[in-house]
């Protein structure tokens, strides 16, 4: 009867797979780290990838391995003999991936747990209502020196913790900003929220990660032709005058609206 050396094979495509694990956690193309979460949440994907390769080198060597071993040879109909496992390498098969998903979910726990700066900003930062809709967001911020309704771009002060509050107005939408490795669904008749601290200035993209209807596509800010403009994020100095600037701009609008009614 056919058989194979099960402990050899096994260290062997575990090798295998480690390689496979390097070569994936090398070559990965992983947008800029603009929050200081970043770091943190990649680190548990480097993790989960490492696993992820592991697992993908052993299965694929030992599949490939048996289907040539045990292949049916020409003109060869008979049945296979029926075989008893082995028990060690059931436990082992069992003990291995439990304690892997066990050290999954306590990794991102962690991580969950220490990169949540919901507090802080609560306290010491700023809070945004996003509200989804389509094709679109608006952003109100519900702090009460700043108090500005229904923005069409969000503008931040770096190094300052953000805590989110996120609707929708009709389906399943996720907000998503790469750079921060931050994505939160929104739902409807729901308020979910998270939180992040953005580290660098710039532009940073946002985008739907749902497939949410026909302009699901325009819901890309780094798309050409999106009317979503890109996430700001400014100095302390420079959101103070975004801020200001705003405020300027509702309130010339309010007596625009108002003098034309009175002339009307």
């Amino acid at each position: 009867m056919k058989s194979i050396k099960v402990l050899p094979l096994v260290i062997v495509s575990s090798l295998i797979g480690a390689v496979v694990a390097v070569i994936l956690i090398v070559t990965r193309t992983l947008p800029t780290q603009a929050s200081a979460q970043a770091t943190n949440i990649d680190n548990l994907y480097i993790y989960f990838l490492a696993f992820s390769g592991v697992i993908f080198g052993i299965v694929l060597i030992v599949l490939l391995v048996g289907v040539y071993r045990f292949r049916a040879r020409p003109n060869d109909t008979r049945e296979g003999k029926p075989i008893h496992g082995i028990t060690w390498l059931e436990v082992l098969w069992t003990t291995i991936p439990f304690l892997i998903v066990v050290s999954c979910g306590a990794f991102g726990w962690y991580v969950l747990d220490v990169d949540d700066v919901s507090a802080e900003a609560r306290k010491d930062g700023q809070n945004v209502h996003i509200v989804g809709y389509q094709f679109g967001w608006k952003y109100t911020y519900l702090n009460q020196e700043v108090g500005l309704q229904e923005q069409d771009q969000l503008v931040l002060p770096v190094n300052v913790p953000v805590r989110f509050e996120l609707t929708t107005n009709d389906v399943m939408h996720a907000y998503w900003v790469p750079a921060w490795r931050m994505q939160m669904s929104t739902t409807p008749a729901q308020t979910n929220h998270t939180s992040i601290t953005p580290t660098q200035t710039g532009e940073f993209e946002v985008i739907c990660a749902f497939l949410c209807g026909v302009g699901h596509t325009g819901m890309n800010s780094s798309i050409e032709g999106s009317i979503i403009p890109k996430v700001r994020v400014v100095s302390q100095a420079e959101f103070e005058q975004w801020v200001a600037e705003q405020k300027a701009a509702a309130e010339q609008s309010t007596e625009t609206a108002q003098t034309t009614d009175a002339a009307a």
